[in-house]
């Protein structure tokens, strides 16, 4: 048997011979890179960093402000489309659609004399840092002072 006679060895396989391989070593070579890749993650962590926040649902948390309220009570509903539904008692029960992203409470509320805006920071231990309150309607407009919300025990 010689190379003219081989199954597989004649002029077609030289040709497809010629067309794979440099197909196969292209393939390998391109479009493949990938960083290097640290060590893996231990047995039973999660894949994706997990968001912690303060859970707002179900309790009372106080505001407390130098401004115009010095202090009311607020409860916040969860909503299907992930915001907040804020319901204030005392000052000026107000009421308004509040966003937690995990760092910050940002309210826009409106109450029978006006409308305004609070920005409380909130970590996922639910204690509070100074924030403010703005107002964007009605006697107080413009006015911005500090205000805090706290998780009342």
């Amino acid at each position: 048997m010689n190379a003219r006679t081989s199954p597989g060895f004649g002029a077609g396989s030289f040709l497809r011979l010629s067309l794979v391989v440099p197909s196969l070593v292209l393939g390998t070579g391109l479009g493949c890179a990938t960083a290097p890749a640290g060590p893996p993650p231990p047995a039973g962590a999660p894949l994706q960093p997990v968001a912690v926040k303060c859970e707002l649902a179900n309790r009372t948390f106080k505001q407390t402000s130098p401004g115009a309220c010095g202090s009311s009570d607020w409860r916040f509903v969860l909503q299907a489309d992930g915001s907040w539904q804020a319901t204030e008692s005392g000052c000026a029960n107000a009421s308004g659609i509040a966003r937690y992203d995990g760092s910050a409470v940002n309210l826009e509320f409106q109450y029978s004399g006006g409308a305004g805006r609070y920005i409380w920071p909130l970590d996922a231990q639910c204690r509070g840092l100074t924030g403010t309150v703005t107002w964007t309607q009605g006697p107080l407009t413009g006015q911005t002072v500090a205000s805090t919300l706290a998780l009342v025990q």
